[in-house]
């Protein structure tokens, strides 16, 4: 997956940040302290399956 596949993935599922770089294990994003909590949120519901 390329970064702009990923970036709208992100966005896809109301990650907010800037994606910068992408690989196959890992992606690193620039996020504001604001938003981490949020982040979180979005990525634990990954990681359990739900949408």
């Amino acid at each position: 997956m390329n970064t702009v596949e990923m970036a709208h993935l992100l966005n896809y599922y109301g990650f907010r940040g800037f994606l910068k770089s992408v690989n196959a294990r890992s992606f690193i994003v620039a996020v504001l302290p604001e938003n981490k909590a949020h982040n979180r949120k979005v990525m634990e519901g990954l990681r359990n399956g739900k949408d």
